[in-house]
């Protein structure tokens, strides 16, 4: 395992260049747009970052290499994921930091018990988007994975979308519903996000075990 995160840790270096351009950019934008849209920035990109691994491990016929090595393919799927997750993490933390600069560079008042589970909460619902990524990626490769994501992301928008107009509608069905959610502490809100999250990511992972067992390289 610890092989595995270094291997994929020095294929993310290697694109150092690209990463530092990233990060100006990052600076800049932190400056001119509102500051959480950093953190949610930073965190979407270096998860897309860190399963473009993936492509550097199909690169030149290297998957058929990869699995002769001494590991598990259920520890290089399992690997994938705690990596996604480290980067998304690292990431979240400098996005988070620019956050805060920010906000006292500007002199704003804020609340950090009542900003700070919003800001934790990026970090699990983007982190979902790998968990959807990889399996689609081991399946369908780099490509197809990419369409079939922007399709969800376009059918989860308009659900959105739908239930915006539902909710502010006249006869508002959800209505006990949403005001549930206003009586909840931010924190409780937090806790089944994250519940929710890692249990639709454990079953991307396991539905990733599958596909990479059962494939031939």
């Amino acid at each position: 395992m610890r092989g595995l995160i270094e291997k994929d840790l020095r294929l993310t270096l290697v694109r150092k260049q690209t990463l530092l351009i990233f990060l100006v950019m990052a600076l800049f934008m932190s400056v001119s747009m509102d500051g959480s849209f950093i953190i949610g920035y930073l965190t979407m990109l270096s998860t897309i970052i860190a399963i473009g691994t993936i492509s550097y491990d199909e690169y030149d016929n290297g998957f058929p290499f990869l699995m002769t090595l001494p590991f598990a393919r259920k520890t290089y799927v399992i690997e994938k994921y705690i990596f996604s997750f480290l980067i998304a993490a690292a990431a979240w933390c400098v996005g988070t930091i620019l956050f805060f600069i920010v906000n006292v560079i500007r002199h704003n008042t804020m609340n950090p018990a009542e900003e700070l589970p919003v800001l934790i909460a990026i970090l699990p619902a983007l982190y979902l988007a790998a968990a959807f990524m990889i399996p689609l990626q081991l399946k369908y490769g780099a490509e197809k994975s990419r369409i079939i994501l922007f399709i969800l992301f376009g059918l989860i928008a308009v659900a959105i979308t739908g239930s915006k107009t539902v909710m502010t509608g006249s006869k508002n069905p959800l209505a006990g519903l949403a005001k549930l959610l206003d009586s909840l502490s931010p924190w409780a809100v937090l806790s089944a996000i994250v519940a929710i999250c890692f249990l639709i990511s454990l079953i991307c992972c396991l539905w990733s075990i599958k596909i990479v067992e059962n494939k031939e390289y």
